[in-house]
């Protein structure tokens, strides 16, 4: 009788801990949106939404595929960007090149 109790017992904190317990659930955030990941501050500040172990898997796939989403779109319009650049053809400005051994030897000065 003692175990069924505490199995009966035991069972609520887990439900409750999942945050189905009514007034004491807690609000879960929003999964996050197309555009919340503009800026590397928004990749280090979010924080996904916590669950009985860990975190909550769904919201947790949701954000990554998110962040995938948003990285391989910037990937493409620097590839963009570069290959314009590359078909313009400017001449160099020697003031901005830096090379490696340009680099090195302003450092053992």
């Amino acid at each position: 009788m003692i175990v069924i109790a505490a199995l009966v017992i035991l069972a609520g904190v887990v439900v409750v801990a999942m945050g189905r317990g009514g007034e004491l659930a807690r609000d879960r955030p929003p999964e996050p949106a197309v555009g919340d990941f503009r800026t590397w501050y928004d990749v280090a500040a979010y924080r996904p939404p916590a669950a009985l172990l860990g975190y909550n898997a769904a919201a947790t796939e949701h954000a990554l595929a998110e962040l995938a989403r948003a990285m391989a779109e910037r990937y493409a319009e620097i590839n963009v960007l570069r290959s314009r650049l590359a078909a313009a053809e400017l001449p160099a400005d020697p003031e901005w090149q830096t090379t490696r051994h340009s680099a090195d030897q302003g450092s053992a000065e």
